[in-house]
């Protein structure tokens, strides 16, 4: 049994990879997502004729619309490490007569030469990827000299879910974030920015507000997390019985509350002196 949380990183490997496409179709309906993904198209300040990167493109939604930026003077290229993701992606994006090129490959090592891409962005991706720092080293490196970087990741250490008992909430919260790969890394692109010689980094954090327990037992997978709590010893199932009885009694009575925040940042490719 694996969690959207732990998933991701081996989607081709789970028992049921098409839920995976399923999940991206969701989060890509939600307001807050749609209104935080264009600011980060905004930000990669795009023109016809452009080349861009998709790091962990998924469905292909994200792609298709940075496709239509560059135009069919451009070039659109996404990458995934999932050939369920990339499959998905082709798909969508006939359906809408885009042309973006999807690639089977890690951030970690990207297939193209140094200096091609003149934006390049990943959305909730690289919290899946075990060395954030070296991703944002291999993303500077294709990008082309006064190109832009954008990333948009979660600090799951700032989750919060309202009622239950706060040292139950806290395991849980601690077991979910850690089972991330990289479940902190909100908190450290400024630095791996930083670190991969970008400049004029810029932070706006976005936070996910949830006041509908059935949307955040999707959203954050909820069942399967409090399941593998459970199997893994972290809180017992009379613990868990407990905190889901008070989760739908404030549900009922409107007074449910969920928080996540996200960090859009973004930087620019130095030119040579």
């Amino acid at each position: 049994m694996d969690s959207f949380a732990s998933g991701f990183a081996k989607v081709d490997k789970t028992n049921d990879a098409d839920s995976f496409v399923q999940y991206l179709d969701l989060i890509h309906s939600i307001p807050f997502f749609r209104e935080s993904k264009t600011q980060s198209y905004c930000k990669l300040n795009l023109s016809p004729g452009d080349s861009v990167l998709e790091i962990g493109c998924g469905n292909g939604t994200d792609l298709n619309n940075l496709a239509k930026s560059v135009g069919n003077l451009g070039m659109a290229v996404g990458i995934d490490i999932s050939s369920t993701m990339l499959n998905a992606a082709r798909k969508n994006a006939t359906a809408i007569n885009c042309h973006p090129e999807c690639i089977l490959c890690d951030g970690l090592h990207l297939a193209f030469p140094t200096n091609t891409f003149h934006g390049v962005r990943s959305d909730r991706v690289i919290q899946h990827t075990s060395d954030p720092f070296a991703v944002i080293k291999e993303i500077a490196r294709v990008t082309r000299p006064e190109g832009r970087v954008v990333i948009f990741e979660p600090d799951w250490e700032t989750y919060t879910l309202w009622p239950g008992d706060p040292k139950v909430c806290r395991k849980v919260m601690n077991f979910w974030c850690d089972n991330i790969p990289s479940g902190k890394v909100g908190r450290l692109l400024y630095a791996a920015f930083s670190d991969a010689a970008l400049i004029e980094i810029e932070v706006y954090p976005y936070t996910l507000t949830v006041t509908n327990l059935s949307l955040a037992r999707q959203i954050f997978d909820l069942d399967t997390t409090f399941s593998l709590a459970v199997r893994e010893g972290i809180v017992n199932q009379t613990e868990v019985n407990q905190w889901e009885e008070e989760l739908s009694q404030a549900d009922h009575t409107g007074q449910f509350f969920s928080t996540l925040t996200f960090f859009l940042v973004t930087g620019k490719k130095q030119s040579p002196c």
